[in-house]
């Protein structure tokens, strides 16, 4: 009885050690958004924009910058169960996009 203890509390404690690792793949990503203006855009969400992405950069107005930010984020929105309550300030996501 007592093994069955110890190994349910490690069981646990890897859950809880290795469960955000994979649960954080899909809150960071970079993607690339095609705008209706026919440009493509290179977004960051939740991480930083490499450098040779900015390099790459195209004058957006700030129409193409609203579109391309939301189609960015599209897919923290289809996640189901998600109870996040946007657009908190702490719980917003951070998009830079080019």
């Amino acid at each position: 009885m007592r093994n069955f203890f110890r190994m349910m509390f490690v069981g646990v404690l890897t859950i809880a050690a290795f469960g955000p690792a994979f649960g954080a793949s899909t809150r960071s990503y970079v993607i690339t958004v095609h705008l209706h203006s026919g440009k493509q855009v290179v977004c960051a969400v939740n991480e930083p924009l490499k450098a040779q992405d900015r390099l790459r950069s195209q004058p957006l107005t700030v129409r193409e910058l609203n579109e391309a930010q939301v189609d960015a984020t599209a897919r923290l929105r289809r996640q189901p169960g998600d109870k996040n309550h946007y657009p908190s300030p702490s719980m917003a996501p951070k998009v830079e996009c080019s």
